[in-house]
C-alpha cells in the first residue's frame, strides 16, 4: 500500500511529529523511514473513516463572576455551517442560541456540574438529549416545540440529524431563581420540587409544548438586546421572567382544561395532525390556503381543524399565521433589511399594509426598529 503522491508533502511534515511521539524509536534507514511514513498514512485514513468522538464541553450555570460573560461567532467547519450565541450571567441563567446546517449528524457531550432548568427551545429541525452517559434517552424536540428539563450533575448528550437547518435556543436557570419565580400552586411545582430534592432528571410536562410566536419574539429580544454590560444584565433577567411567565400561564391553562374537560381531550393523531397543519402553514407564509384545503390535506374537517388547533396552539389558524409572519418580520428587521423588503419578503404587496398590520400586533412601527439599529450600527 503506497500513499498517493499528492499526499507526501503533507506526511513529510507529519512524519517528524509522528516520530517525536515514539520516543524510543530512532530511524537509521530508508525502510524504517518508510514503515513509519505508512504507519502515519494508515493513521490520517483511520481517522478520516472513523471521526474523532463528538466534541465535550463543560457547563456551570452558576456564574463566579460580576459581569456578563458573551461569546459570538461563526462555524463553517466539519460539514457545519452557522452561527452561535452564547450567554451567562450572574444572576444564575445562560442563554445559547444555535442556527446551524449541518451535512453530517452531530453531538455535544455536555459535562453538567451544578444541577439546573433548562427552558429548551426548536425554532426548526429535531434534536435529542439523552443522560447516564448515552445510555437513557431523555427529550426530544421537533420543530417549534419546548419543554422545561431538570438536569442534575450528569453527562447530557444532545444531537441532531444530517442535512437539516438547525435553529435552537436554550435558556438556563438556577434551580433557586427557577423556584423563586415558579409559584408554589403551580401545576407542575410538586415534579420541580421532588426532582430538586432526589436530585432526578426529569422533563416538566409529559409532552412538549408548542412554541407560540409570542415566545420566539422574546428569545428573539434576548438575542438582539440593544443594551450592554449591568443594563444588559438587568434586560435579560426581565425578558426571562416576561418569557416564563407567559410560559406558565400557558401550561396552567392546558393542565387546567385537561381536568376540567377529560372527555375533549385530543388523541395524540388528533394532534399530529394539528402539528402537521402547523408545518404546511409555516412553510407557506406568502402563499397560504384556505381553511378547507388545509382540512383535507391534513385529513380532517374545517370545524375539527378550527377547535382541535386552537386547543393545541392557543390560537386560530389565521391568528398563528399572522404572529408568525410578525415574528418573522421583526427578525429581519432587527438583521439590517429594509421596511421595504421585509414587507415584500412577508408576502405583503403595499408597504403600508405592512406598517398598518405591524404596529397593530407590535404596538409601533417598524420603522423605530430600522432607526434603533442605524443608531447601533
Amino acid at each position: 500500500m503506497q500513499p498517493p503522491k499528492e499526499k507526501l508533502p503533507l506526511l513529510a511534515g507529519i512524519l517528524p511529529h509522528c516520530v517525536r511521539n515514539i520516543p524510543f524509536v530512532s530511524c537509521h534507514n530508508n525502510v524504517c523511514y518508510l514503515i513509519l511514513l505508512l504507519f502515519c498514512y494508515n493513521f490520517m485514513t483511520l481517522k478520516q473513516l472513523y471521526p474523532t468522538s463528538p466534541l465535550t464541553c463543560s457547563l456551570d450555570i452558576y456564574h463566579s463572576g460580576q459581569q456578563l460573560l458573551e461569546r459570538r461567532r461563526s462555524v463553517h467547519e466539519n460539514g457545519n455551517d452557522g452561527s452561535l450565541y452564547e450567554l451567562s450571567s450572574p444572576d444564575g441563567i445562560r442563554f445559547g442560541y444555535y442556527n446551524v446546517q449541518s451535512s453530517e449528524g452531530g453531538e455535544v457531550v455536555i459535562n453538567n456540574i451544578h444541577p439546573f432548568m433548562q427552558l429548551s427551545y426548536a425554532v426548526s429541525g429535531s434534536k435529542s438529549y439523552t443522560i447516564d452517559e448515552g445510555r437513557k434517552e431523555f427529550a426530544t424536540f421537533q420543530q417549534q416545540q419546548y419543554n422545561y428539563l431538570f438536569f442534575r450533575e450528569d453527562q447530557i448528550r444532545l444531537s441532531w440529524e444530517p442535512n437539516k437547518h438547525l435553529e435552537i435556543f436554550e435558556l438556563g436557570l438556577s434551580p433557586e431563581l427557577f423556584a423563586k419565580w415558579l409559584p408554589q400552586d403551580h401545576p407542575f411545582y410538586p415534579l420541580f420540587a421532588e426532582s430538586v430534592e432526589k436530585n432526578v432528571s426529569s422533563p416538566m410536562s409529559k409532552q412538549n409544548l408548542p412554541l407560540a410566536p409570542k415566545f420566539s419574539n422574546i428569545l428573539y429580544d434576548i438575542l438582539h438586546c440593544p443594551l450592554e454590560n449591568r443594563y444588559k444584565q438587568l434586560y435579560i433577567k426581565a425578558k426571562a421572567v416576561e418569557l416564563l411567565s407567559y410560559q406558565l400561564e400557558q401550561y396552567e391553562q392546558y393542565a387546567g382544561e385537561k381536568m376540567n374537560n377529560p372527555a375533549r381531550q385530543l388523541r395524540k393523531e388528533e394532534v399530529e395532525r394539528m402539528y402537521h397543519a402547523r408545518d404546511i402553514i409555516v412553510n407557506n407564509l406568502n402563499s397560504p390556503c384556505s381553511l378547507i384545503d388545509l382540512a383535507s390535506q391534513v385529513g380532517t374537517n374545517e370545524n375539527y381543524l378550527k377547535s382541535h388547533f386552537k386547543a393545541v396552539f392557543g390560537n386560530t389558524v389565521f391568528g398563528y399565521l399572522s404572529e408568525i409572519k410578525m415574528s418573522q418580520a421583526k427578525e429581519m428587521l432587527l438583521e439590517g433589511k429594509s421596511v421595504s423588503e421585509v414587507s415584500i419578503l412577508t408576502g405583503y404587496k403595499h408597504i403600508p399594509h405592512f406598517s398598518r398590520a405591524f404596529k397593530k400586533h407590535f404596538g409601533f412601527s417598524p420603522n423605530v426598529l430600522t432607526r434603533n439599529k442605524g443608531r447601533g450600527d
